[in-house]
């Protein structure tokens, strides 16, 4: 099942700017310009939310004629999956379709867990969600998305986040970079360190956050960093932070996560 996006507007950055010493960063998501991505260890795949506004019903209508999507009959019901964790009531299905020009000639970049590498897409995958009622005969409500899937031009095993861009708008990329708790009690300091100068992040939450590993990057002439931490409960974990002074953090992704 196609995971589901929610893309943060500048009005909400400011939010969270205000908000940072307190908000959990699992409460994060995707920006205007970094969309959250998905790697899948199966296929070595990595999807992403498109840029560009498509008509994802209308590709699902064309992927899958034998489904009606307006009143499924029972046959046609039987063929979808089930997801007890959605509910009882709830079936869904998944379907490709083919790229189109307005995805496929527009450059991206995959910020990924050691570093910053060029992404091309190669397919769109989308996904039908259907609540039924108690019957299972009426729709109640119907949910059609998307996203774009893509392969990296390096073999990767992470992904965080997707940008339109060339490499060329990338450098200084720093795969290893110092950042780490400070010890202490309190409040609790992350510090990060380059070129012998320490710039903080100071947050009020109690959650044990271990850092798995950094990298920093500059994207026309702004720094970023992207932390990995360690999760008892999700797969995969990302913190992006811009560096400006002090550390804030922009956007999260959390995925593969136990219910």
């Amino acid at each position: 099942m196609i995971r589901t996006y929610q893309l943060l507007t500048p009005g909400l950055l400011a939010l969270i700017g205000a908000t940072a010493q307190t908000q959990s960063i699992h409460d994060l998501f995707g920006t205007k310009e970094f969309h959250r991505a998905y790697f899948a260890e199966s296929t070595h795949e990595v999807t992403f939310e498109g840029f560009q506004e498509l008509d994802w019903e209308s590709k699902a209508r064309s992927a899958l004629p034998w489904l009606n999507l307006d009143r499924p009959t029972p046959p046609q019901i039987a063929r979808l999956a089930k997801f007890e964790s959605a509910g009882s009531e709830f079936r869904s299905i998944d379907f490709s379709a083919p790229l189109e020009a307005d995805v496929s000639r527009v450059p991206y970049l995959l910020v990924y867990a050691d570093g910053v590498a060029p992404i091309k897409p190669v397919r769109l995958k989308g996904s039908v969600g259907f609540d039924f009622d108690a019957s299972l005969r009426a729709v109640q409500r119907k949910v059609v998305s998307g996203a774009v899937a893509g392969t990296p031009d390096r073999p990767v095993t992470s992904a965080a986040f997707v940008l339109t861009g060339k490499p060329a708008d990338v450098d200084d990329i720093r795969p290893g970079a110092r950042f780490k708790r400070r010890d202490g009690t309190g409040a609790r300091v992350y510090e990060f360190t380059e070129n012998q100068n320490t710039v903080t992040w100071t947050t009020a939450s109690t959650e044990q956050l271990d850092v798995a590993s950094a990298v920093s990057f500059r994207l026309d002439s702004r720094q970023f960093l992207l932390v990995r931490w360690s999760s008892d409960f999700c797969g995969s974990s990302y913190t992006l932070f811009s560096v400006e002074g002090v550390l804030q953090p922009i956007a999260g992704n959390d995925y593969d996560c136990d219910p």
